[in-house]
């Protein structure tokens, strides 16, 4: 099968088009985040292209199925880097695209969604200053449904899931029918934050809150969105994660264009209280369960009685079971690249002083328990930056090993250090540019 072919699957109680249910799930490769969000957010250069994205994804509750996915266009050398060995056959079969589903949906629901997402990538890149209230609404809806639906992170409420989709389905239209329309959208209502400065690989990613209720939050992109249930009752301050968000600053389907502006701190922050908030919510048993319930809730259209769910959930409950995760990692390896860098110039470096990364000693710490968890569970943690240093373990190979093992190949192949491009990150010149396809070609020619 070929690496194009291989999408997630999410099992189902039917192939019936989770949109429309009318007409069956045909459709491969649907982004439940869409591309223009995502393609920038796990580019491994900066590019917002397909098939040059980098992402991970930790399951929470089924670690053995953690994994890495990296796009056709992703640098040999760079996943070699980062894995510590050249992609072997088995791995490259094996290398699934997170960001795609098969079957979802049907290929006229999937370009319903098309019609919003067209319109509101526009607003985003900056190609038009207005959008209609109605279409942002509806995109908005869109993203936090089918992030529900395709379990990435958000973990709506079954009401709150079900009533969204009658309401794409019965509105998700041409943009004519759209704008023009007076059917009511439901009683929703969103904040969006975003950052107002330029944010580094690992700021973002996808994430959202698992707790079943409103307010419910989502980070895709530069951004932070917040969705509101019930907005007519609305107090009028609400407080989400530590923010006052007045009533009358929400965008609605009738008003769009309030926007708080964040710096690269405060994104951090949702970020870190996203992933923590999320962490214990459901053990690996509650996990499996809760989905097979929220198939028949989708499959038969009806919510089960929320007492039943809390009983089932309670009875499943273990406290027992320990969680792998490597909190901030991508953090983690710029700082020891930048460590690296620093020793052999004879410069000073120091973790805690650097701005950009914003680690604390609490992020060491936490990270340190993360190594020793992974490494408790039998797992390899010499491909994992600072292991042998911070679990003070010689037995374990450095990550300077790994680094400086891909040095020493671009170095033979076509003489420039790759340390100091690995630091630059996104900011190549078009020489050095060149220079890294130079080597690219060159390694798939010596495996």
């Amino acid at each position: 099968m070929s690496n194009q072919a291989k999408e997630r699957i999410i099992p189902r109680f039917d192939d019936m088009c989770a949109l429309c249910r009318q007409r069956v799930a045909d459709k491969t490769g649907s982004h439940m985040v869409p591309n223009f969000l995502t393609a920038k957010t796990f580019s491994f250069d900066g590019k917002a292209k397909r098939d040059r994205e980098i992402v991970e994804l930790y399951n929470l509750n089924e670690p053995e199925t953690n994994a890495v996915y990296y796009g056709n266009s992703v640098s040999p050398d760079k996943i070699a880097s980062d894995i510590g060995h050249e992609f072997s056959d088995e791995e490259r079969e094996a290398n699934l695209n997170l960001l795609c589903y098969d079957n979802i949906f049907c290929h006229q629901c999937e370009d319903r969604f098309g019609v919003v997402e067209s319109e509101y990538a526009k607003y985003y890149h900056g190609q038009t200053k207005n959008i209609n209230p109605r279409i942002a609404y509806l995109f908005w809806l869109s993203v936090f449904w089918r992030m529900s639906l395709g379990y990435m992170s958000l973990f709506m409420g079954a009401e709150d899931e079900l009533e969204i989709r009658n309401i794409l389905n019965r509105n998700l239209k041409t943009k004519e029918d759209i704008v023009s329309s007076k059917e009511s959208l439901g009683n929703y209502a969103y904040a969006i934050f975003q950052v107002d400065e330029g944010i580094i690989k690992g700021d973002s990613g996808i994430l959202g809150n698992r707790n079943m209720k409103a307010p419910y939050v989502i980070l895709v992109a530069d951004m932070v969105v917040v969705l509101f249930k019930n907005y007519s009752k609305l107090h009028s301050i609400n407080h989400v994660m530590g923010w006052e968000i007045e009533k009358g600053d929400l965008n609605t389907s009738d008003s769009f264009g309030s926007i708080f502006e964040i710096n690269r701190k405060e994104f951090h922050d949702f970020r870190k209280q996203l992933v923590e908030d999320s962490y214990w919510v459901f053990n690996p048993q509650q996990e499996k369960a809760i989905r097979e319930i929220r198939e028949e809730e989708r499959h038969s259209g009806k919510a089960l009685n929320p007492r039943e769910k809390f009983e089932i959930l309670k009875s499943l409950k273990d406290n027992s079971q320990t969680k792998l995760r490597l909190r901030l990692a991508y953090r983690f390896k710029i700082a020891y690249l930048r460590m690296m860098s620093a020793n052999e110039n004879k410069i000073e470096y120091n973790i805690l002083d650097d701005k950009e990364l914003m680690l604390t000693q609490q992020d060491i710490d936490n990270y340190i328990e993360d190594l020793k968890n992974f490494q408790d569970h039998g797992e390899n943690v010499s491909v994992f930056p600072f292991a042998k240093e911070y679990l003070h373990d010689d037995n374990l190979k450095g990550y300077d090993e790994f680094v400086n093992k891909y040095r020493a190949l671009a170095k033979d192949k076509i003489g420039v250090d790759i340390l100091p491009l690995m630091l630059k990150g996104d900011d190549l010149t078009p020489q050095e540019v060149e220079l890294t396809k130079k080597l690219d070609e060159m390694l798939r020619k010596s495996r």
